[in-house]
């Protein structure tokens, strides 16, 4: 690996070029983010009462801003791409090595602006030595780079500034700065609000109350910003449901997380159904078994496990959105859901409507049904592994299917019959059929010995009373934002 050395930069182009990929792209957005700022502090007459103010926050600097904007984290061009985006567990001297990025930056930028300003004529300027100006132009663009971390209350780096001792200018570019990295950072569906109302809590704190008052004026001015670079930043747009989840609708689907370690990562959410409309008991609901002899009667299996699909397809795009760290949702369909010949067809169609993959949907089939299957329900089945739907096979018994069936029909993802757990012999089963290549995924833990035990034997991802109350949707999305905002 060739060693980085210091460089030494002869224009701005240079100097720019020398950030790693991803702080050039946030500068971009945070350029964009201070102008609109700007503009609207201009409008506001923000800092008029101070001599900085008054002389600076004038429309005709407006792409002056821009540039602040632009080259405000330039002294991170002068480090190891390793050092330029600040990671928590940096040491002591990694994190002075990484904070001097901003007197860095602006000595930097004045050396810049006296090579510009000696190219026809020599001043004799000394390497690294700031020459004294008045100009607002250079001052500006110096004041960004060194003060855009200060804040009102004081808190801020690297000298503790307060109050009007800030550049407005600075002050601006800082907070573009942080609603840029709050928006393409948070973990939500709606990470631009979100970023918005946090800022705003920081009221009087970190940001002077004329500032956000600036940034409400001009909040659609800067949602345009974040829609335009939107697919450049770490989040997605609000999900659109393809399901109407109304509150008194008949079913739906409640999740249980499924974890994969004794820390309680979860790895999935099973999806279960729940009907309801019970007479004189509104609130009170049924399972897919307790009404599965209606649905057959009825022949509304296919189109309830479509609704159903639909739903957990709408939960999967949100776990995305919010950049969840799940694997995926495990749907429990309906027993004679695999009886439907034009289902495939239709389960196509759920993925395309909703844009998923294969692998981030996944259905069960009980074990009973593949026994008990007549010959258009197999061919249904195999038809469904075939075009790459990813079928877990549930309630399995060893001693009732082999593996070398299994891998015939093309079964690799596997549940293991809860009356199974906590054996010696289930252990041993379970070893050799990772060894085959099969993925096992447990449920039933109604115990920390049973979860434990079947963390122990390698199943990937395990869901039970004990790992987790069934929640809806929008609780599933809450409790996982805590869940990862904690760790």
């Amino acid at each position: 690996m060739e060693k980085w050395t210091r460089k030494e930069y002869g224009t701005w182009d240079e100097a720019f070029r020398g950030l790693t990929p991803r702080i050039r792209q946030s500068s971009v957005r945070i350029a964009s983010y201070t102008r609109e700022l700007f503009v609207q502090a201009c409008a506001d007459s923000f800092a008029k009462g101070t001599h900085d103010g008054s002389a600076r926050i004038r429309g005709k600097y407006a792409d002056l801003a821009y540039k602040c904007g632009m080259y405000h984290q330039l002294g991170k061009a002068l480090v190891p791409p390793e050092y330029q985006i600040f990671q928590s567990d940096f040491t002591d001297e990694e994190k002075s090595v990484y904070w001097k990025y901003m007197t860095d930056g602006r000595t930097l930028v004045s050396i810049l602006q006296e090579r510009g300003a000696a190219a026809k004529r020599k001043r004799g300027m000394p390497d690294g030595e700031e020459a004294p100006t008045d100009n607002i132009t250079w001052l500006m663009l110096r004041e960004a780079c060194e003060q855009h971390m200060e804040r009102w209350d004081g808190t801020g780096l690297p000298e503790g500034r307060r109050g009007d001792e800030i550049s407005p200018v600075a002050q601006i570019v800082g907070l573009a700065h942080e609603l840029d990295r709050l928006a393409s950072e948070t973990k939500s569906e709606k990470p631009f609000d979100e970023a918005l109302e946090k800022l705003k809590g920081e009221v009087g704190a970190a940001w002077s109350p004329a500032l956000i008052d600036v940034l409400t004026h001009a909040k659609e001015a800067c949602r345009g910003v974040y829609k335009k670079y939107i697919h450049y930043t770490m989040t997605l747009p609000e999900t659109i449901p393809l399901v109407e989840k109304r509150e008194d609708r008949p079913m739906g689907l409640k999740y249980r997380p499924m974890v994969s370690d004794k820390n309680g990562s979860v790895s999935y959410y099973e999806a279960i159904p729940w009907y309801g409309g019970i007479a004189d008991n509104p609130d009170e609901t049924e399972s897919t078994e307790d009404v599965s002899e209606l649905l057959k009667k009825s022949e509304l299996i296919s189109d309830i496990s479509v609704y159903f699909m639909y739903e957990a397809a709408d939960a999967v795009l949100r776990l995305e959105n919010c950049k969840l760290d799940v694997s995926g949702i495990i749907l429990n369909v309906p027993a004679n859901f695999y009886s439907e010949s034009e289902q495939l067809f239709r389960i196509n169609q759920v993925f395309e409507d909703e844009g998923i993959s294969k692998d981030k949907l996944l259905f069960t089939i009980p074990e009973s049904v593949l026994l008990s299957a007549d010959r258009e329900t197999a061919e249904n089945v195999i038809e469904y592994l075939n075009a790459g739907c990813k079928l877990v096979l549930d309630g399995y018994h060893p001693d009732k299917i082999s593996t070398e069936q299994l891998r015939e029909l093309g079964f690799s993802m596997i549940r293991m019959s809860p009356e199974l757990n906590l054996k010696s012999e289930t252990a041993v089963q379970i070893k050799s059929l990772r060894e085959s290549g099969f993925t096992l995924i447990g449920g039933a833990a109604d115990s920390q010995n049973s979860l434990a035990w079947q963390l122990a034997c390698g199943v990937v991802a395990v869901g039970g009373p004990v790992v987790g109350a069934l929640a809806c949707e929008n609780e599933m999305i809450r409790d996982g934002l805590v869940r990862e905002q904690t760790i």
